[in-house]
């Protein structure tokens, strides 16, 4: 299948040993009409991988049974995937690897039955109050000032302050680049 014209071509590397899993993810990755599969690194914009790389210079998507965070901290290792991920999270790791931004496993942002917010402890409740997260979890969705006002029982304006403050705390220059900020410092993970 050809890209459309208009759309950026991905060229994905897929260097995966299980049989089972390269065809689950080969032919997830194949319905993008944008996406162009490959059996080397040489020239892909990101490498897809059940192991992980000895030495590569794309960014890479390890597919691990235990996404344990210091077993992938290596150069090269841009994003780590839970093995059984559905295509839809595959596919978002690939654009957000092709953007510059890392994934970790859910165990190093704090994700567990003690912090339910999936927030780093060390990070966020330092950095944000209890509601910014709130508010900032609503940012990363999209959610307009108004919205974020609706679903958590505030004023507009109440709802307003606390963006501008989120921005503020993030040195962030708009409501966008304050996601992103919280996105590179481990406050969110999308």
């Amino acid at each position: 299948m050809r890209p459309r014209t208009g759309d950026a071509v991905r060229k994905i590397a897929l260097q995966i040993d299980d049989p089972e899993m390269l065809d689950r993810v080969a032919t997830t990755l194949a319905a993008e009409p944008s996406t162009v599969l490959m059996e080397t690194g040489r020239g892909a914009d990101v490498v897809i991988s059940d192991h992980l790389p000895s030495r590569t210079d794309r960014p890479t998507i390890v597919l691990a049974a235990d996404p344990s965070l210091s077993d992938f901290l290596k150069p090269g290792v841009a994003a780590v995937m839970p093995r059984d991920c559905t295509g839809p999270d595959l596919r978002l790791a690939v654009e957000a690897v092709m953007r510059g931004f890392a994934i970790l496993p859910q165990p190093s942002l704090g994700v567990g039955s003690d912090n339910p917010d999936g927030l780093s402890r060390e990070s966020g409740e330092d950095l944000l109050t209890a509601r910014e997260r709130e508010v900032l979890r609503l940012l990363a969705e999209g959610a307009s000032n108004k919205i974020i006002a609706r679903r958590l029982g505030i004023s507009f304006h109440t709802a307003k302050f606390h963006v501008a403050s989120i921005a503020a705390k993030l040195d962030a220059t708009g409501r966008t680049d304050a996601v992103a900020q919280a996105v590179r410092l481990g406050l969110i993970m999308l």
